[in-house]
């Protein structure tokens, strides 16, 4: 029995991915666009495998037949967006599917990472149908501590205030002045 690691992101991916097909399923006609007689779609359904080594992130999304040139890819810091769009055989007529389980049409996701990467240095390639992206983490910020020195207040009981009053009590409001 092989043991593997707990990600609470891949989790959360998983789960996200889920309960978008779950929604766009149960909103839009049984899971098929119009002049679909046997379509399975997921409008915008694109799946990805999100992992994590000691220096980068890498984003494998399965796009059969895509055109690279028709992929756009962008970086934000934490925050991946992925668009284009699969077309179906243009040599096959809707009417003569039996089955028809492949997604054609646009699709988008927006992923946000836990860590910010160093966009300018990542890359995006196709491999076998899959667009790859690769996304060097960034270096986290050494935040360090910073020493606020304290100093010590004007002494309250020596009347050095104006007119005889300690500092607490000259920023208080006074609520007889008010009225």
């Amino acid at each position: 029995m092989a043991i593997s690691r707990w990600s609470p992101v891949t989790d959360l991916v998983s789960l996200h991915s889920a309960m978008d097909r779950l929604f766009t399923d149960s909103l839009t006609t049984g899971g098929r666009r119009r002049g679909d007689i046997f379509g399975v779609s997921g409008e915008g359904f694109l799946p990805l495998d999100i992992y994590q080594n000691d220096k980068e992130w890498v984003i494998r999304a399965g796009v059969p037949s895509v055109n690279p040139e028709q992929v756009e890819v962008t970086c934000d810091g934490s925050t991946i967006g992925i668009s284009g769009e699969i077309k179906p055989p243009e040599n096959i007529k809707s009417e003569n599917y039996v089955m028809r389980e492949n997604f054609y049409g646009a699709f988008s996701r927006e992923i946000t990472l836990p860590e910010e990467t160093m966009c300018e240095q990542a890359t995006a390639e196709f491999r076998h149908g899959m667009l790859v992206l690769t996304l060097p983490k960034a270096a986290p910020s050494k935040h360090q501590a910073k020493k606020i020195p304290v100093k010590a207040g004007e002494a309250s009981g020596n009347g050095s205030t104006t007119g005889g009053q300690s500092a607490a009590q000259q920023r208080e409001p006074q609520t007889a002045a008010r009225k």
